[in-house]
């Protein structure tokens, strides 16, 4: 389900700077929600609307995803949630040690070629960073649609010293810290069962 080009997403992602942050102001954040790979914000809007006492970062590197993510902001004039438009990786640097309480992983790409899975975001390339970010017993929560790409994240999971809290390969929506993404609710619409696994890290 790719997204069409909109010219306005850059425009007014540079118009409207207060939806985001800037390096300076993400270097010094020391409690907060990450969202990678927020598509077009509705994960992060509801989570930021249901839990007004925290604040979410979603990291969306799709320009056009990060702009219609962004106006989502803007129109709800939540105070609590940024839309970030950048790759995670070049995102990584500027993010303190032990800053993150939760991370959100969403029906992430896949990268089914072999060739590409350390392009995962559950890749040991990515967990290493997640370590480091995460805060004592942080939780990472990852939800798919694709069988191959949970089977791998549960065994990078384990296999990098991540304790799996919670697995289930029919994940049936009913954890009340969560929120429907545009692409669970179509899937749960064509019948597709959402795997669902929560994780976290004891340093």
């Amino acid at each position: 389900m790719r997204t069409k080009y909109k010219a306005w997403a850059e425009p007014f992602l540079l118009e409207h700077p207060e939806i985001g942050l800037s390096n300076e102001e993400i270097s010094i954040l020391d409690n907060f929600v990450l969202e990678i790979g927020s598509g077009k914000g509705e994960f992060l809007v509801k989570m930021a609307n249901n839990n007004p006492k925290e604040f979410f970062i979603g990291v969306e590197k799709n320009v056009t995803c990060a702009g219609i993510a962004g106006k989502k902001l803007f129109e709800s004039e939540l105070s609590n949630a940024k839309i970030i438009w950048k790759d995670i990786t070049n995102l990584f640097p500027l993010i303190k040690d032990n800053s993150i309480s939760t991370i959100f992983l969403n029906f992430s790409d896949p990268w089914p070629k072999k060739r590409h899975y350390k392009r995962r975001l559950t890749s040991t390339l990515f967990l290493n960073e997640y370590k480091r970010i995460l805060k004592k017993n942080g939780q990472i929560i990852f939800k798919t649609d694709n069988d191959d790409l949970f089977v791998y994240s549960v065994e990078m999971f384990e296999t990098n010293g991540f304790k799996i809290l919670s697995k289930t390969f029919d994940y049936d929506g009913s954890d009340t810290y969560d929120a429907q993404t545009e692409y669970e609710e179509f899937f749960r619409q064509e019948g597709t069962p959402i795997k669902r696994v929560k994780v976290t890290y004891d340093k």
